[in-house]
């Protein structure tokens, strides 16, 4: 791995919480990361290519990909980012607004069969949730279809507001060193 610093993706709908990425791009920056966020413009846009392809691109080019699910689903960008760190197995944690898990809880009983799966159920769009499928991001970031011994890179740390994630991005990320080592061990399969 060369000594440029790692590259880590905030994925992350953008409305409403403006002022949570720029707190949180401003810790990821504070430990030297170069932070590929589409909020800052950080993300490198080909010519002729769509919002979504670049998007998608960003993930594949980062080395850690850190996704954040707020009560805000947006246009679906995000979740396929979400989506596509998981297919890649991207080094990644999530953080998760509180109100995520708790809609979660409350509304399994109406998203599931009873064989387990998925079906149609949705919400209206309201001002404190636009979208159930929120919670269908949480449910594939934590890989929730998976037994609890097969899951991997699928933390989803809990956040009411963004303060309360300050220690664990400090935790996870402060020590860029620790990370290189990590990624050069899986690169080499050690």
């Amino acid at each position: 791995m060369p000594d440029d610093p790692l590259k880590i993706m905030v994925s992350s709908t953008v409305y409403g919480s403006e002022s949570d990425l720029d707190q949180i791009h401003a810790i990821l920056k504070g430990y030297c990361y170069d932070v590929v966020m589409s909020k800052n413009g950080t993300v490198y846009v080909p010519i002729g290519v769509s919002n979504e392809e670049a998007c998608l691109q960003a993930v594949e080019d980062c080395d850690l990909f850190l996704g954040i699910i707020f009560p805000r689903y947006g246009s679906g960008i995000t979740h396929k980012e979400f989506s596509k760190a998981i297919e890649l197995d991207k080094p990644r944690w999530f953080i998760s607004h509180h109100f995520i898990e708790y809609t979660r809880q409350l509304m399994k009983q109406f998203m599931f069969d009873e064989d387990g799966s998925r079906n149609e159920f949705e919400i209206q769009r309201t001002s404190v949730l636009d979208s159930i499928k929120v919670v269908d991001m949480y449910n594939e970031a934590i890989q929730n279809h998976l037994d609890s011994d097969k899951r991997r890179s699928h933390w989803a740390h809990p956040f009411f507001k963004t303060t309360e994630t300050f220690d664990f991005l400090r935790t996870q990320f402060s020590d860029m060193g620790r990370r290189i080592d990590e990624i050069n061990k899986m690169n080499n399969n050690e």
